[in-house]
């Protein structure tokens, strides 16, 4: 198993998967990549940190969610159009934010060394 198949399981399947093949105490409380690191821990499985910033695309794409409700809100009630030019270039510039952000994460995945498989003996 590698750290990519865990990251593609939802959290409840981490959890069963911790609690039958790993001695992890405390799994119910963990934060999903929290789970992952111990398992990864638990399993020997080399852990890299270097993947996607999580919680700060998470948050980006909570603000974009909350600066398109307001310029619905703008759309139906004012149509001030320099308050609406205002939230558009923000969403604008918070999207192009994600897309740095995810493509800064490939990257260096990408560049960092691809562990070598254990050789049979």
């Amino acid at each position: 198993m590698e750290i990519k198949e865990l990251r593609r399981m939802t959290l409840p399947k981490l959890r069963d998967f911790a609690k039958a093949e790993t001695e992890l105490q405390g799994v119910g409380g963990m934060h999903k990549e929290d789970l992952i690191k111990a398992i990864a821990k638990a399993k020997g499985i080399a852990y890299d940190e270097s993947h996607k910033d999580v919680n700060a695309i998470h948050s980006v794409k909570h603000d974009i969610r909350e600066l398109k409700k307001q310029k619905a809100g703008l759309l139906t009630s004012s149509r001030d159009p320099k308050k609406l030019k205002t939230v558009q270039r923000k969403i604008r510039r918070l999207k192009r934010l994600t897309r740095h952000l995810a493509h800064e994460a490939k990257t260096a995945q990408a560049a960092a060394p691809a562990p070598t498989p254990p050789a049979a003996g």
